[in-house]
């Protein structure tokens, strides 16, 4: 009996191994299943060397980063292009804003196409719905232009305007419908998908950026030409300035931490970097180790926050790993770093 007792024994000490071994293969499974890809996109507007060295790579247009920054890739087309922007949206397709009109890609980069006609040129920004992501918006120097059968077909969206140029524009993530364009003459929101525009109160001019809170859909923030940063709570029906610290008040970019709310960064002209981390009430100055205080655009990285990426005006794109306490220069020196993107989808590496 004693002999069968033990190989009952046994056999329930294997039993339950063989369980736990199961446990843990279908844990490391199912996080093999939902492992993050997160993409960086660089849009260099300009550089002071026709080509990368080596290579013969354009220093100018597309370049994407897989490994937070560390090396990038050109990614556009191979001749000279002025990009201004670039985003992936939620389908997977690359839209880039660009001197000759919106150019999509559908595969990753590698092949690109024209997505407007001759009337859609110098398009400073393209941003497609979250939700919807066949819906597209343009703004250019001539005005807001939309699609709703991504790129096929475009139509200008001014009715309401004073002014038609536009600089950004924001799609709500929560209702598509929802838009705010950044113009010269201040921000203007439609709530029917940019049929109508109607001007924000009080008037915000020279409005450079407009970007949604990550964290409260009810809140977005502006950039200004000399007027520093604006903040709303109601969707951008009303507006107040939120700029007490800043002593340089033209504000070319935003960027809202990914995890932490109310800390939020500022590129400005001539300024550097500016933080905050009480939702705007505050800033402070956080540019140690630029070379280059015109800081167009930012990117902070969902993936590791404390990754922070600085483009700048002359000198090309600066990164921090430490949340804007220090800079370092990381590449395409003598540039024009004009946008930053990151996006971070869920992809199998099995």
């Amino acid at each position: 009996m004693r002999s069968l007792s033990r190989i009952y024994s046994k056999a329930e000490s294997l039993l339950r191994s063989s369980l736990y071994i199961s446990i843990v293969l279908l844990t490391l499974l199912a996080n093999v299943a939902v492992a993050q890809r997160e993409v960086i996109h660089m849009a260099v507007l300009s550089s002071f060397h026709p080509r990368d060295k080596g290579d013969n790579t354009p220093a100018a247009g597309l370049f994407v980063s897989t490994d937070q920054g560390l090396t990038w890739q050109h990614g556009g087309w191979r001749d000279y292009i002025r990009n201004f922007y670039s985003e992936e949206g939620s389908d997977g397709t690359i839209w880039s804003a660009c001197g000759n009109g919106v150019l999509r890609s559908t595969d990753a980069g590698r092949t690109w196409r024209i997505a407007t006609d001759w009337k859609v040129t110098e398009v400073l920004k393209v941003k497609a719905a979250e939700a919807e992501p066949s819906v597209v918006f343009a703004s250019t120097a001539y005005g807001i232009f939309r699609s709703t059968d991504k790129g096929a077909s475009w139509e200008k969206k001014v009715l309401g305007m004073r002014r038609a140029y536009s600089g950004d524009v924001c799609i709500d993530r929560t209702d598509p419908r929802h838009i705010l364009a950044a113009s010269e003459e201040g921000v203007y929101h439609s709530e029917d998908g940019g049929e109508h525009w109607a001007e924000a109160d009080p008037v915000v001019k020279g409005v450079r950026v407009a970007v949604q809170d990550p964290h409260d859909a009810k809140r977005f923030w502006l950039g200004t030409e000399e007027d520093g940063v604006f903040c709303s709570r109601d969707g951008g029906q009303r507006w107040e300035q939120c700029s007490t610290g800043m002593d340089h008040k033209t504000v070319y970019t935003i960027a809202v931490h990914p995890k932490k709310q109310d800390c939020l960064y500022a590129g400005t002209h001539g300024g550097g970097v500016y933080f905050s981390t009480d939702g705007g009430a505050h800033w402070e100055k956080r540019s140690q180790g630029l070379t280059d205080l015109q800081v167009h655009a930012i990117v902070v990285l969902p993936s590791d926050p404390r990754v922070v990426l600085a483009g700048t005006l002359n000198k090309g794109l600066f990164h921090s790993t430490n949340g804007g306490e220090t800079w370092q220069f990381n590449s395409h020196d003598d540039s024009q770093v004009w946008g930053l993107s990151v996006r971070s989808v869920e992809a199998s590496t099995k």
